[in-house]
């Protein structure tokens, strides 16, 4: 019996225009007044995640910074995970040299270093290095780069120098959190905090940054719009997030 469904936002529930269908707002409305919990799981902030999902007049929980936050439907902090702060710092001042703007997850709020990123994020006029002074909890680092050898470059030796987690929701970001902030490791904190079992999980995605969970869950569900080596850690495929792929899944 399926208790929970997990699902990643961008690439998997969101269209390219970041939209939901209404038939995928019908499924899940569906699938959760039946009493299933739904469990939304993604790599961004609680500031750019909730918003999409309650202008669709959706109410769940939320993993949040690829698992370095978990927090109720009412928004409370169940659990997180920081990343060590001279960690933190060499990150940011490897970005600030390889000149990338990026965006930083707190626990006072996001903040970022370039305007390109501003939308969901607080712009720092006075550069990062105010929130170490200010002694913030950092939780993610994220920057975008369309040089993708570049960004390939930078993501191995920041892994290789400090062993944090540097994962990918796209070809042209990183996201660096604490290692122990994963989907997985925080959807598996989920399961125990709701008292479910694997089996009675579902978990969609399409990213690397999904990996982890599809394999935490009982049934692990790639996107058709996933990579192969997605797909590959998946235990089934569906549609491609443009054909409604989870609401498809969902109701077969």
């Amino acid at each position: 019996m399926i208790r929970m469904i997990a699902s990643d936002l961008d690439g998997t529930l969101l269209r390219k225009d970041w939209s939901i269908s209404e038939y995928t707002i019908k499924i899940i409305k569906e699938a959760q007044a039946s009493g299933i919990r739904w469990v939304t799981v993604t790599g961004r902030s609680d500031r750019g995640a909730r918003p999409i999902m309650e202008n669709y007049g959706l109410s769940c929980d939320y993993i949040l910074m690829n698992g370095a936050e978990f927090r109720d439907t009412n928004g409370n902090l169940i659990k997180s995970e920081n990343i060590d702060t001279d960690l933190a710092r060499f990150v940011c001042e490897k970005l600030h040299r390889e000149n990338l703007g990026f965006e930083i997850n707190t626990d006072r709020g996001d903040y970022t270093t370039t305007m390109e990123l501003a939308e969901y994020s607080d712009y720092l006029e006075d550069g990062y290095e105010k929130l170490f002074e200010e002694k913030h909890n950092i939780r993610k680092i994220l920057v975008f780069c369309d040089d993708i050898p570049k960004i390939r470059r930078i993501k191995q030796q920041i892994y290789d120098a400090s062993g944090l987690s540097v994962l990918s929701s796209f070809e042209n970001n990183m996201e660096v959190t604490s290692q122990k902030a994963k989907k997985g490791i925080m959807l598996k904190q989920a399961m125990k905090h709701f008292g479910f079992l694997p089996e009675e999980v579902v978990v969609f995605g399409d990213g690397e940054n999904d990996i982890s969970m599809l394999k935490a869950a009982g049934t692990g569900v790639a996107m058709g719009n996933a990579s192969d080596h997605v797909k590959a850690a998946a235990n089934e495929v569906t549609l491609t997030n443009e054909q409604d792929g989870v609401a498809a899944a969902i109701q077969t």
